[in-house]
């Protein structure tokens, strides 16, 4: 017994459990800690994710159009089915009166954002107003997470928000090698549509709403500078999509309207330009002309007796079918009444109003001109009076138009000596396309040119899309008349100068939306 006594004493088996109930409470804490504040870190990344899309979605809204930051604001933070982003976060649990739903505590605007800057406060450079913001910084509210074990070391509930910074990253696509300056954030709006449009070229600080510059896509790949330029507007503009930041102003004319004018079948200017074989069967359309080519321009054939014993004149030469066969060769040059294209808004040639037109134009003139005996009323149109598109649209329409039509003017002159002076002209005018082949249906109609409208407040010369002027966006201008120097009716105009009716926002080549087709907005997060 006493043998067993001292085995007792001596026997050191549980030596270790004074020092586990020692360290029990240590243990407890540290378990409680961690399982806590991994909870805490779930919920920090719920709320983080919850920014990070409400940032995203409010930054959608940013088109520096009127109301966008109350729009940006209200699809995040405003209850129903106007949001675009809703988050939960299972982990708060806080009986807060939202429940398990993450509301937004605050949205603030920046004009810039500085992401070397640590401080997002600082880093934020306040905005003038809706067309300037380019950035959203959204914050959470505060939720709190309840500590399950961590009370053992009196720490009873961690709080938490979450920030999230995003922008809008644009680009242009498919368009023309031309912005428009406007100071309306909201252009073209119904009101723009059908009036004439004086677009004349903007250098220095002359850019007034009217003017127009010109774009160059060389980061595209091709050409740059003139090149690029005359490429783009024979062709159908941009092939694919630019980011703004990638697009700089090319000053100058560029003898772009040459390339203009061949839309309408008008060849010259430089060899680019003037070759009418640029526009061949199976190509891409490059240079071709639109299938209604009517205009205020004739190809002029004369017959002439000097000198003659007859008072009678001569024939009147008739117009060529394919005028590419007169020999010696014709060309299209200015018209003299009655021949007559689509004219300009009145106030263009009274010199009443700007750039901009107010769509008041010689319907009657033009319809008496050029369809003798039709009924003015049978244009479809949407207004009061038919634009100049919708007539265009009626004429493509009408398969009994035939061409070519001429006009005939005959000056006879008696000599003093008895003798005559016979000089019979005749215009020859041509509805459809004589020297370049039609464009094709399966692309947008050669007379409408998808045009970038831009705020040009901050460009002086050259500059980049964002920093120095703003895309408001993109719109289709009806080219109504070739570009020329015009010295008699309907009035003096200048070669460099390019007229069109503004149709609306550009729409595809199938007449669809052109949303996210001419001009597409990604949002991206910054932090």
């Amino acid at each position: 017994m006493w043998a067993g006594a001292k085995r007792l004493i001596k026997a050191n088996y549980g030596a270790v459990a004074p020092t586990v109930a020692l360290s029990l409470f240590a243990l407890i804490g540290a378990g409680g800690i961690a399982f806590d504040y991994a909870h805490l870190a779930a919920m920090d990344t719920e709320l983080q994710q919850a920014a990070d899309q409400a940032a995203l979605a409010a930054a959608t809204q940013l088109d520096r159009s009127t109301g966008a930051r109350a729009r940006a604001a209200a699809v995040i933070q405003t209850p129903g089915t106007n949001r675009l982003a809703a988050n939960i976060t299972k982990f708060a649990n806080d009986d807060s009166d939202s429940g398990t739903s993450v509301e937004i505590a605050s949205v603030t605007f920046c004009k810039t954002f500085d992401d070397g800057v640590a401080n997002t406060a600082t880093a934020c450079t306040a905005p003038k107003d809706d067309t300037d913001s380019v950035f959203v910084v959204v914050t959470t509210e505060l939720r709190t997470a309840n500590y399950a074990l961590t009370p053992v070391v009196a720490a009873f509930s961690g709080t938490i928000s979450a920030t999230a910074v995003a922008g809008v990253q644009s680009s242009v696509c498919n368009i023309a090698p031309i912005f428009v300056c406007t100071d309306n954030m909201d252009f073209p709006t119904d009101a723009d549509i059908g009036k004439g449009l004086l677009m004349k070229t903007g250098s220095g600080n002359s850019w007034v709403p009217g003017n127009y510059g010109l774009l160059d896509f060389s980061a595209n790949g091709g050409g740059g500078g003139n090149t690029g330029v005359i490429d783009a507007l024979l062709g159908h503009g941009l092939n694919g999509c630019l980011a703004n930041d990638a697009v700089t102003t090319e000053p100058g004319n560029k003898n772009v309207t040459d390339a203009i004018n061949t839309r309408m079948d008008v060849y010259a200017g430089s060899p680019a330009t003037k070759n009418p074989s640029i526009c061949v069967a199976n190509s891409d359309g490059t240079g071709c002309p639109a299938a209604n080519t009517g205009k205020d321009m004739v190809i002029t054939l004369t017959a002439t007796a000097n000198n003659s014993t007859s008072s009678t004149p001569p024939a009147a030469k008739t117009c060529p079918t394919d005028p590419k066969t007169v020999t010696p060769a014709v060309a299209f040059q200015e018209s003299k009444s009655p021949i007559k294209g689509f004219n300009r808004d009145n106030c263009h040639y009274s010199g009443t109003c700007g750039n901009f037109g107010n769509g008041v134009w010689d319907y009657s003139g033009y319809m008496a001109a050029n369809h003798p005996g039709v009924d003015t009323s049978s244009v479809p149109h949407a207004g009061t009076t038919p634009t100049r598109y919708e007539v265009y649209k009626w004429e493509l329409g009408d398969s009994t138009r035939t061409d070519p039509k001429s006009f005939v003017t005959t000056v006879s002159t008696q000599r003093n000596n008895g003798r005559w002076d016979h000089t019979v002209t005749t215009q020859c005018t041509y509805n459809r396309p004589v020297f370049g082949t039609s464009n094709y249906t399966a692309q947008k109609d050669r007379r409408l040119l998808p045009v970038v409208a831009a705020n040009c407040d901050l460009l002086n010369g050259k500059g980049s899309i964002g920093a120095d002027f703003k895309i408001v966006r993109v719109f289709d201008v009806f080219v109504t008349e070739p570009s020329l120097n015009r010295t008699s009716y309907p009035g003096p105009s200048d070669e460099k100068e390019i007229y069109g009716e503004v149709v609306g926002p550009a729409k595809t080549f199938a007449g669809t939306s052109g949303f996210q087709y001419y001009a597409r907005s990604k949002p991206y997060l910054v932090r």
